[in-house]
């Protein structure tokens, strides 16, 4: 299938205040390789470069994926160690930059990577926002865990992508919902991929890792079943992972196409009869806003802890399906949904533009331009 071309690794951005009269901001996340709190960290980065001062440290700088504005300064913090020791060493190293770069204030990403910046932070004697981007149980180290109860309070704010995993937090004093922002930029479309697409056409879309947690194994079988009464139906399948293969194999016999990697989903979004998701856990789900940000209506299993905030039932732009126990039911119960949407889409359709008054790029940079003045006082 023919590849969009991939996009610059920086872009320009409007005139930017002299660099005296600007705060500086610390942007702290372990790399910049393909993921939500990647992407999310790009943005935000993008945004505030204009207004601020943006220092953006690392882990590593191996494999970026998202593009980066020229002004926007990369750090790396390295170290030979592993371990406690190393995390250590990165948590000097960071204070020691903080100071040295005279950084006004610090937001970290992920659990560990906010901890650690939180402590740097502390050291450093400046305000530390932490944002986490995965449900609170997603953190399955002892040790992390109780870190993360010890150190959060001492953060100016911590924020979560959804109210269910707010409740987690209801010790910490300052925390409260904060959503990725989402933007879904024009790309100029190939005309081979145009072909191609056209040529799938009826096809439901999914995307995400290929890994257990991302249910791909059960939308397959879910789709066997859907393909018995639409067999002009395709399903199209992008993002890559460890399952690759094995669901390939699966997928034999069905009309299933796997895209890979794809940077800008849109034109694939704008043209499906909808979007699957069967995955059984999720922080909130970008590609679920994405595809409603495109018109295109959306099935999810109802899985911890995002799809439930995103797919509404007063006015439906799409359906919750039940996580059953067992996964015969669920494949059956997600099967049932892919053909009653089949038959309401476009009333389903209809009900997608209000998703932009919750999760737009514009509606969340703005939140967080309020957030940053307030931690910045």
């Amino acid at each position: 299938m023919p590849t969009l071309k991939t996009m610059p690794k920086t872009q320009e951005s409007s005139q930017t205040p002299p660099k005296e009269n600007r705060k500086s901001l610390a942007l702290v996340i372990s790399s910049l390789r393909m993921g939500g709190a990647e992407r999310v960290a790009c943005i935000l980065a993008n945004a505030l470069a204009h207004q601020y001062r943006i220092l953006l440290f690392v882990w590593s700088d191996e494999e970026r994926f998202y593009p980066l504005d020229s002004k926007v300064e990369i750090q790396t913090i390295t170290t030979k160690h592993k371990g406690i020791l190393g995390n250590l060493v990165r948590i000097f190293k960071l204070c020691g930059a903080f100071r040295r770069e005279k950084v006004d204030l610090s937001i970290g990403f992920i659990h560990q990577t906010n901890i650690l910046t939180i402590l740097a932070s502390k050291m450093a004697r400046i305000p530390s926002i932490a944002t986490e981007h995965s449900i609170f149980t997603a953190l399955d180290s002892r040790f992390w865990r109780i870190l993360r109860g010890l150190v959060y309070p001492l953060a100016y704010c911590v924020t979560t992508l959804t109210r269910q995993d707010l409740r987690h937090y209801s010790s910490i004093k300052n925390a409260f919902v904060l959503p990725n922002p989402v933007e879904i930029p024009q790309v100029q479309i190939p005309q081979t991929t145009l072909e191609f697409i056209n040529s799938q056409k009826p096809y439901i879309l999914s995307a995400g890792r290929m890994i257990e947690s991302k249910g791909f194994d059960e939308l397959l079988d879910a789709f066997r079943i859907f393909s018995t009464q639409f067999p002009q139906y395709t399903l199209l399948l992008a993002g890559d992972g460890i399952l690759k293969e094995a669901l390939q194999s699966q997928a034999q016999g069905l009309k299933c196409v796997f895209l890979g990697k794809i940077e800008s989903l849109r034109p694939f979004y704008e043209n499906a009869e909808f979007f699957a998701l069967a995955s059984h856990k999720e922080a909130l789900s970008n590609v679920l806003i994405e595809s409603l940000m495109c018109g295109t209506p959306v099935v999810s299993f109802d899985c911890p802890y995002g799809p439930k905030e995103i797919i509404t039932s007063e006015k439906p732009n799409g359906i919750l399906v039940k996580m059953d126990e067992s996964r015969e039911a669920r494949v059956e119960s997600l099967a049932n949904a892919l053909v009653k949407i089949v038959a309401a889409r476009n009333s389903y359709a209809q009900n997608t533009a209000e998703i932009h008054a919750h999760f737009s790029k514009k509606v969340v940079l703005e939140k967080w331009q309020h957030l940053i003045k307030q931690a910045l006082i």
